[in-house]
């Protein structure tokens, strides 16, 4: 009996080294690669550019190549410009990197027990590469997917109100967080109160940061800023459309925007009918689902960077189905996370980047099909029991 206690604690200590390597290591070579050639490999110049202008009262856009967030941004992101640029910039990926791995954590003690620690590194295994690159880059979009995942969490643990300000904080980091609030009231009507309470202070916030004039004529520019992001169509960007240009048959004006439409009223009945026949975990992770893959397919903007997002909620599928023996579909989903982070740099000599803006897209299109019909065809123990007793918030 000592010795098989001693046997468990040694596998969990090797487990648990293994956990903080993989998450340390490559943190401490961007750190390094960051504090070595700051300019290279980065975005951040635009959220630093994005506060200077905020604090001198300078227009914020000039146009989709430049700062496309809202104006609460530029006050998100000041705490990070304060500091000596380097150091701003580590935290600024830092931060990102600890929500990621935290929402992870949390989601792999619901899902696996005392085997917790296996699950978390394997979870990461999966999802790590296709996350590097925007932690790389210092993109807005590692830390949305961060927001987004620990919101899921405090869905699944129904602490509403932590939830409210992730999802605010969501839309505060990039204005496609609005999709994950408006999907979220749809598979937490509990929300509704609070959202209405929430949204119209997040967008006060301004106000407080800057002069009336100031601030409206900068709300003003978001939305044209907005509109000029939404008619992009060129071949270098991972959405639906990235898919579809590979074969000549994209979808323009219009018909573009009946496809989000459509698309955005399916997701939201997915996460309606989740909420009525799902059990906790899976509920709160078919909305991360939902909304990280509507995000990916309809975000005009959604770069191969971008799937940052997605990452976690599919490593996070694959581990359960894999958990629950379901080992043919669980590896389909370890396939695709797998590929989508390894083979664009593997095929980049000879496809340049073309290969991840129709792939990332497919293997969208193939994860949220398994997600729909998860909802609508898999057999249901019928409703959740924890629901049932919580009654309503």
């Amino acid at each position: 009996m000592i010795s098989e206690a001693h046997q468990l604690q040694d596998g969990q200590a090797r487990w648990r080294a293994a956990a903080w390597a993989l998450w340390l290591l490559p943190l401490l070579v961007i750190a390094i690669l960051v504090a070595a050639r700051p300019e290279k490999r980065t975005v951040t110049h635009l959220y630093h550019g994005a506060v200077e202008r905020w604090w001198h009262r300078e227009a914020l856009y000039d146009g989709p190549g430049g700062m496309n967030y809202l104006p609460q941004f530029a006050v998100l992101f000041g705490p990070f410009h304060l500091p000596p640029r380097v150091v701003g910039d580590i935290l600024w990926r830092g931060t990102a990197a600890a929500g990621l791995a935290a929402g992870l954590w949390l989601f792999c003690g619901a899902m696996s027990g005392p085997d917790r620690r296996r699950a978390f590194v394997l979870v990461t295994l999966l999802a790590l590469p296709l996350s590097l690159s925007a932690l790389r880059n210092g993109q807005a979009n590692a830390q949305l997917g961060a927001a987004l995942l620990l919101a899921a969490w405090c869905l699944k643990a129904r602490r509403w109100w932590a939830a409210t300000l992730l999802l605010c904080l969501a839309t505060a980091i990039k204005p496609v967080g609005i999709v994950a609030v408006g999907l979220a009231w749809a598979a937490y009507p509990q929300l509704w109160w609070r959202l209405a309470v929430s949204l119209p202070i997040l967008a006060a916030l301004p106000f407080l940061f800057g002069p009336p004039h100031y601030v409206w004529s900068q709300y003003l520019a978001s939305l044209e800023n907005l509109r000029r992001c939404s008619e992009l169509n060129e071949h270098r960007f991972a959405d639906l459309n990235g898919l579809l240009r590979t074969f000549g048959i994209p979808l323009l004006g219009t018909a573009s925007l009946a496809a989000r439409a459509l698309a955005g009223a399916l997701m939201m009945g997915v996460c309606w009918t989740a909420s009525r026949r799902e059990a906790e975990p899976l509920r709160s992770l078919l909305w991360l689902s939902a909304t990280a893959g509507y995000l990916m397919l309809f975000n005009p903007m959604t770069e191969a960077n971008s799937y940052v997002i997605l990452a976690p909620v599919l490593g996070l599928m694959a581990w359960r189905f894999m958990s629950l023996g379901e080992t043919r579909l669980g590896w389909l989903l370890a396939g695709m996370v797998l590929t989508m982070g390894l083979l664009p740099n593997l095929l980049r000599p000879f496809l340049g980047n073309y290969f991840a803006l129709a792939w990332h897209p497919a293997m969208t299109v193939g994860f949220l099909s398994i997600m729909v019909w998860q909802v609508c065809g898999a057999s249901h123990p019928g409703p959740d029991p924890a629901r049932a007793a919580a009654g309503p918030a």
